[in-house]
């Protein structure tokens, strides 16, 4: 019998985007899961779209405007599936994701979740960059031991009694949260990498990489790695401990969604220019104009990659 697959949705003011993560969802080729929508205290017409959706798969649950971390596990502790995964109400599934990590699972007893590669897509929906995509397969517990996180949480798929074993997120980490879980959930057993793209991660001014500050969510990162190096030596992690954290971050500079785009497609262009794909150095080149068209560097960019010689 196919396993019950659990997709977790928080969702808070995406009515402009919820209805692509939905269909996403429900277009799997892998049919047999539920998909349980946290509204957490939306204002917009984000609940109005949801309910629009005829189909006895869909559960829709009220948040209590605590924040992602608490819906998420709101979701969780309402989950009945074998396996669980989360995709935010602004990001999209491919079509055969959890038919590949699903048949992944079943054949690799031994590993607790598999996850993979990602994409990050822009306002419209337009891929920027795919993020590991010459990483082999193979288990990442040894990046783990060493706190490096190589992977967006939305590419997992886990075992769902292993989720609830660690009680999902640690609401202190009001960012990072996906952080701190991998962390966690890597000190439970084998976590199996595949080199495909499971997740398109959407980046826009609203979303949570830009609306928060690069110290706010750098210090919360750095935190979650020393908790989890502090429980590989054996030691409460300072955040079980109780103990009083000084929170050391400023909420001043924040990053660009725009600037971070340009930058990534600026990068794209340069991998693909080094792998000798000329026209997808160009493409990639060409897409700098719809971010800023007048910007000096946009042109000369564009000049190198059409006249640099290959190395």
């Amino acid at each position: 019998m196919n396993a019950l697959v659990s997709v977790i949705m928080p969702a808070k003011n995406t009515a402009e985007f919820i209805r692509f993560s939905i269909d996403s969802v429900l277009n799997q080729t892998y049919q047999h899961f539920e998909l349980i929508i946290i509204d957490d205290g939306s204002d917009d017409d984000t609940r109005n779209i949801i309910n629009r959706y005829d189909d006895k798969r869909i559960k829709v649950i009220d948040g209590e405007s605590k924040g992602i971390s608490a819906a998420f596990n709101l979701g969780l502790n309402n989950a009945n599936g074998e396996y669980l995964c989360r995709c935010d109400s602004d990001d999209i599934f491919p079509s055969d994701r959890l038919e590949i990590q699903v048949a992944c699972l079943n054949k690799k007893t031994e590993c607790i979740a598999v996850c993979g590669s990602f994409t990050s897509i822009d306002l419209k929906g337009r891929h920027i960059i795919q993020y590991h995509k010459e990483t082999p397969s193979r288990t990442i517990n040894d990046e783990f031991s060493c706190a490096n996180v190589i992977t967006h949480f939305g590419t997992f798929l886990c075992r769902t009694s292993v989720l609830k074993e660690i009680n999902g997120c640690r609401l202190f980490f009001i960012t990072a949260e996906d952080i701190d879980l991998q962390l966690r959930l890597s000190e439970k057993g084998s976590i199996y990498f595949m080199s495909q793209n499971f997740y398109h991660y959407r980046l826009h001014k609203l979303s949570i990489t830009h609306t928060q500050s690069v110290s706010h969510k750098k210090f919360f990162e750095e935190l979650a790695k020393e908790c989890h190096l502090q429980r590989l030596a054996g030691q409460k992690d300072i955040v079980e401990s109780g103990e009083a954290i000084h929170l050391s971050y400023d909420d001043k500079k924040f990053e660009n969604s725009s600037n971070h785009i340009y930058n990534l497609l600026t990068g794209e262009s340069w991998y693909w220019h080094d792998k000798r794909n000329k026209r997808m150095a160009i493409k990639s080149a060409l897409r700098l104009f719809s971010i800023a068209p007048m910007r000096l560097q946009t042109w000369k960019n564009l000049v190198l990659i059409v006249l640099k010689p290959y190395s």
